[in-house]
């Protein structure tokens, strides 16, 4: 039977966000909810009778971190308030049965289509048969109800409508403008948990971008699976450019950040727009995942090392002082030195920005974790040092061009007498920093022109010449 739903609910809740942005867009829906049902919002989880961790469950390293921090959350049943664990998101979505068998410190578990049922989630364990003192949990029956069927389909989409609490500082927000993915990367469980790829329409998302620029925001992320491919299912063709050139103009947004782009869907339309416009910042987040043609092959990519080539020449061509960031996978089945080798050549010569590498993780239902020649993981972390090293040379080079340049930058965090902020060439929360100087009374969410002085691997230093914009 389903617990009964009664009054006495816990009313201080936490949510914790793993993983990446389009998952905290999932949880600052759930805060939103969480506030218009009248629950009162703590940020520390130890004050909390309630905490909800949404869940990342991509690769080996993220569902371990989820695991590790459900445990710790579990702990708060002795140390802190916690009446209730309840965890969601993909790794719920993913291995709802097995949470279920291997983790009693769980109470509640829901998947991706109960995001905006937070609350009704959350009611749900007020039945006053349990003990949650004595440390009692629910009984299998009464839990069946709201657990999730792994991998069954995602369909929800949040749109312009959706209760929404922002988790970042006040001047940015994430806003998800697709859902799922279609492509075939035999390295990804992403289109199994997060189901087919489904837009949200121009003008919901324009409607929501008007809402958060009435709420002081100045800076919209852009996040989907794949940004380029946005709109094919809804208009029967991508309409990014079309997407880009509407948020462009919203009152009162100076920066639009385009993130996650597919390197075979750049098109020079595309281009052409972010090119027009001085508020799309000239920032490039490509995941490109490899360079050897014999391991894009086997990702099952379209594309290969020609394509990838000539992107970066096409986008340098029409934004000559684009920054460009990219993730790449070392240690993928049946890597050679020489694919290795190939992938460190084509660091050196696209002299990107910013880079991440991830070690290869060798995932269950999908086509690479079947494949035979698994790199150790003895060689897999070799490979990954190997290529940190180049590209931090490579990118300790490229942000020279910066120096002697004035930029505009938004402050981020003021800590004692240090400033640091962010220019349009670098993203929230994944790339480098600019470190400012001289800038009197700095407050979070200012902007300012800054002169830059020194340019580093990952950060650069620059001196305020304005005191706000």
């Amino acid at each position: 039977m389903s617990p009964k739903i009664t009054d006495k609910s816990a009313k201080t809740v936490a949510v914790i966000s793993l993983g990446c942005p389009k998952n905290t867009v999932d949880s600052e829906v759930m805060l939103g909810k969480l506030a218009k049902d009248n629950y009162m919002l703590v940020k520390d989880p130890a004050e909390a009778e309630v905490v909800i961790v949404n869940t990342c469950g991509f690769i080996e390293a993220s569902k371990k971190e989820s695991i590790d921090t459900i445990l710790d959350v579990a702990k708060l049943r002795k140390s802190g308030n916690l009446k209730s664990l309840v965890v969601g998101g993909c790794l719920a979505h993913r291995y709802g049965d097995d949470l279920k068998k291997e983790l009693p410190e769980i109470d509640i578990l829901f998947g991706l289509n109960d995001v905006e049922n937070v609350a009704q989630q959350i009611k749900g364990i007020a039945s006053p048969k349990l003990s949650w003192q004595t440390g009692e949990h629910h009984h299998e029956e009464d839990l069946k109800p709201m657990l999730p069927n792994s991998l069954n389909e995602a369909t929800y989409v949040y749109d312009a409508s959706s209760p929404r609490l922002l988790s970042t500082p006040g001047h940015f927000a994430y806003v998800k403008i697709s859902e799922g993915c279609d492509l075939p990367c035999t390295f990804c469980i992403i289109p199994k948990i997060r189901g087919h790829y489904r837009s949200r329409s121009i003008e919901d998302i324009e409607k929501e971008a008007k809402n958060l620029a009435s709420q002081g925001v100045k800076e919209l992320c852009l996040v989907a699976q794949d940004s380029t491919w946005y709109g094919s299912d809804r208009y029967g063709r991508p309409q990014i450019a079309q997407l880009l050139d509407r948020l462009a103009q919203v009152e009162g947004i100076e920066w639009v950040r385009l993130h996650y782009l597919y390197p075979s869907r750049v098109t020079d339309e595309m281009l052409d727009v972010m090119a027009k416009y001085p508020r799309i910042t000239p920032y490039f987040d490509v995941p490109l995942q490899h360079a050897s043609n014999h391991i894009l092959k086997s990702m099952q990519r379209i594309g290969d090392r020609a394509l990838l080539d000539k992107l970066i020449a096409r986008i340098r061509s029409k934004i000559p002082n684009a920054s460009i960031r990219s993730t790449f996978i070392v240690g993928f089945p049946g890597e050679t030195d020489e694919d290795f080798n190939e992938l460190l050549d084509f660091l050196k010569t696209s002299q990107m920005d910013y880079v991440g590498f991830f070690a290869y993780s060798q995932e269950e239902n999908t086509p690479a974790g079947l494949m035979e020649n698994q790199v150790s993981e003895k060689l897999k972390q070799a490979r990954l040092a190997e290529a940190y090293r180049v590209q931090e040379a490579v990118a300790e080079k490229s942000h020279q061009r910066w120096v002697g340049e004035t930029l505009t930058a938004v402050v981020e965090t003021v800590e004692n007498e240090e400033v640091q902020g962010r220019t349009q060439y670098q993203a929230p929360e994944v790339d480098g920093v600019v470190l400012i100087e001289g800038l009197q009374n700095p407050k979070v969410g200012q902007w300012v022109k800054v002169e830059i002085t020194h340019g580093f691997q990952q950060d650069l230093v620059g001196k305020a010449v304005s005191q706000g914009l």
